[in-house]
């Protein structure tokens, strides 16, 4: 499996038959191993996304289902059975591992604690709540701490107000920052984004982000954003 890497030793996308293939096949604009944050790069992204059995949204579907607000209080477990599935859907496996799950109960008790006014908060798209899931929680929940969030603000809201914290996507990220001329000399390693907290993350992806709109003149979302960098390199080995 080709690899990803970038440190002061060396930067490099190693060659993919996978990734070349998939590239051919979809038609993607790229350039330098790079899929560019395009429009059309976007779209063609999202219906594949939208049509890979892999990741059927089945989070969406229960929380469409338990409807809001008993979602909102946990009423039925409801809270707990859309977090599990928005783990299982995105495969960052807190619960099926076990190791974890007292730090999942623990973020299904925060959610759910009205003084944390967490959906208040979600809504308006405060970008601490990831790194306060992991702070106050436990460990194992770095990942799933900012799905949870983008996926229940979504769900809930239908606001695109959260990045996620994906080891694919900081993996490529800083290749993204030197294509569109992001000076980042003083973050110079994978290593370095690894350890970034969420709301250090967020900001760098928001420039990204923001340059990529100067650049082509048209807009795309977080999730736009998120699909292309995941989705596009998860083949590779990290």
């Amino acid at each position: 499996m080709s690899k990803i890497r970038y440190s002061n030793r060396g930067k490099v996308i190693e060659d993919s038959d996978d990734f070349s293939t998939f590239v051919f096949e979809h038609g993607l604009e790229v350039q330098d191993k790079l899929v560019l944050l395009t429009k059309k790069n976007a779209k063609i992204i999202e219906k594949l996304v939208c049509n890979d059995d892999d990741y059927f949204p089945f989070a969406q579907k229960l929380f469409d289902y338990y409807g809001f607000g008993r979602v909102q209080e946990n009423k039925d477990k409801s809270l707990f059975a859309v977090v599990r599935e928005i783990d299982r859907d995105n495969s960052t496996n807190v619960w099926r591992y076990r190791t974890n799950r007292d730090s999942f109960n623990n973020m299904i008790s925060y959610i759910t604690e009205s003084k944390n006014n967490f959906f208040g908060r979600l809504e308006k798209g405060e970008t601490t709540l990831p790194d306060l899931i992991v702070d106050q929680c436990g460990t194992g929940l770095k990942s799933l701490s900012s799905k949870v969030c983008k996926y229940l603000c979504e769900f809930a809201f239908q606001k695109d107000n959260y990045y996620i914290n994906d080891r694919i996507v900081r993996h490529i990220l800083l290749f993204y920052l030197d294509f569109y001329r992001i000076d980042h000399s003083d973050i110079n390693s994978v290593y370095a984004v690894d350890k970034m907290e969420y709301q250090t993350l967020y900001g760098w992806l928001s420039k990204l982000h923001k340059a990529r709109n100067e650049t082509y003149k048209d807009k795309i979302t977080k999730s736009e954003l998120d699909h292309i960098l995941w989705y596009c390199y998860k083949s590779f080995d990290l």
